[in-house]
C-alpha cells in the first residue's frame, strides 16, 4: 500500500487514506487509527467463511467474510474491502468500472462500521444531531428523510453528529460518536431546509452537504439523549408527535437498525441484541410522527427542538 496523501476526520479519528474524500473534513491528527490504500489484486483469503450478506438494491450484495488475516467485505458493485486482524488497515482491490463516490461511500458507511462492531460499539443506521439534551438520533430505513431532517436541524441552530452510520458505545451512559460531517440529501430537502445547493453531486442524484461552520459540528463523544423510530404521517397531521416505547420494543427497534446487521450474519444477533438493549434501558426510544411534507419541515425541526434545546454556544 502507498504511503496515504491524505488525513481525514471521521468517527471522531483520522483516517489515513492514499484516496480523495472530498465529502469529509481534513484533520491535523499526527496519528491514525486506520489507513485505507488501494492494490491491483488482494491475497485469496485462506480459510475463508462467509458470515452474512446485506442486500444493496436488485442482486447486488455485500457479503462479510472472515479468514485467517482478517475481515473481507465484498460488495458486487464496488469491489472487495480488507480489514485486516487488529482492525486499522483497510486495503481495497481497485476496480476499474467502480464508481468513486460509491467506494468512499461504503469504505466510510460499511467497513469502518465494521471495524467499529467488532470494537464493541453499536454502529446505527442513522442520522443524528446534539441537542441541549446531548445526542438525538433518527433511525429509519433508506428514502425516510432521516438525513433531510437532521439537516434542517442542523440549519435551526443543532449541531450535526453524523449521517447515514452513528457508532454507540453501550454502557452504563450510552455515548454518541461523531460520524461523517456530511449529507447526502436531495435538491427539495436542501431547498426546504433553507441552505445553499452544495455542487458535489452523488450517483443516486443527492447532493452532498459539506460546506458546514465548525460550530455547527459535533466533533466529541457525547451522551445519547434520544433515539426516535421514524414514523411519517401525511402532511394533513400538522404537527409533529411521539409515542414512548417500553424498553424491550425499544431494543427491538434499535437492533432492527443496525447498519450492518444482515452482513454480519445469525451469529451477531444475540450480542447485538444485547448492545441494543443495554441503550434502550437508559436512553428513552420514541416512535417519532412527523408529517411527510417538506412544506412542514421547519416546523418539525423547531418542534423537537422545543423537546430538547439548542446546544450551549
Amino acid at each position: 500500500m502507498n504511503d496515504a496523501a491524505f488525513r481525514y476526520s471521521v468517527y471522531g479519528d483520522c483516517l489515513a487514506s492514499t484516496v480523495h474524500f472530498p465529502e469529509l473534513a481534513a484533520s491535523t491528527s499526527p496519528t491514525a487509527r486506520w489507513s485505507f490504500g488501494t492494490t491491483p489484486h488482494l491475497a485469496p483469503m485462506l480459510h475463508a467463511s462467509e458470515l452474512g450478506a446485506d442486500r444493496i438494491y436488485g442482486e447486488v450484495f455485500a457479503r462479510l467474510y472472515t479468514h485467517a488475516s482478517g475481515h473481507r467485505i465484498v460488495v458486487d458493485d464496488t469491489g472487495s474491502f480488507d480489514l485486516s486482524t487488529d482492525r486499522t488497515r483497510v486495503i481495497w482491490e481497485e476496480r476499474a468500472e467502480s464508481w468513486p463516490d460509491f467506494v468512499r461511500a461504503h469504505l466510510v458507511g460499511r467497513v469502518l462500521a465494521t471495524a467499529l462492531y467488532f470494537d464493541g460499539l453499536l454502529p446505527l443506521h442513522a442520522s443524528a444531531v446534539e441537542t441541549r439534551d446531548g445526542v438525538i438520533a433518527f433511525l429509519a430505513p433508506k428514502g425516510f428523510g432521516k438525513s433531510t431532517l437532521a439537516l434542517a436541524l442542523t440549519a435551526a441552530g443543532a449541531r450535526l453528529v453524523s449521517d447515514d452510520t452513528l457508532p454507540v458505545e453501550p454502557g452504563a451512559a450510552p455515548q454518541a460518536w461523531p460520524g461523517g460531517h456530511s449529507l447526502r440529501v436531495h435538491d427539495d430537502g436542501i431547498a426546504a431546509a433553507g441552505v445553499e445547493r452544495p455542487e458535489l453531486e452523488t450517483r443516486e442524484g443527492k447532493r452532498i452537504v459539506s460546506a458546514l461552520l465548525p460550530a455547527q459540528l459535533m466533533s466529541h463523544h457525547a451522551p445519547l439523549a434520544a433515539v426516535y423510530l421514524l414514523d411519517p404521517v401525511g402532511p394533513e397531521a400538522g404537527t409533529v408527535t411521539r409515542t414512548a416505547l417500553p424498553s424491550m420494543l425499544a431494543a427491538l427497534g434499535i437492533v432492527a437498525h443496525v447498519k450492518i446487521g444482515r452482513m454480519l450474519g445469525p451469529a451477531a444477533a444475540a450480542p447485538m441484541l444485547e448492545r441494543a438493549a443495554s441503550i434502550a434501558r437508559t436512553v428513552p426510544v420514541h416512535r417519532l410522527h412527523a408529517p411527510r411534507d417538506l412544506a412542514q419541515l421547519p416546523a418539525t425541526a423547531a418542534a423537537i427542538l422545543e423537546w430538547h434545546g439548542l446546544p450551549a454556544a
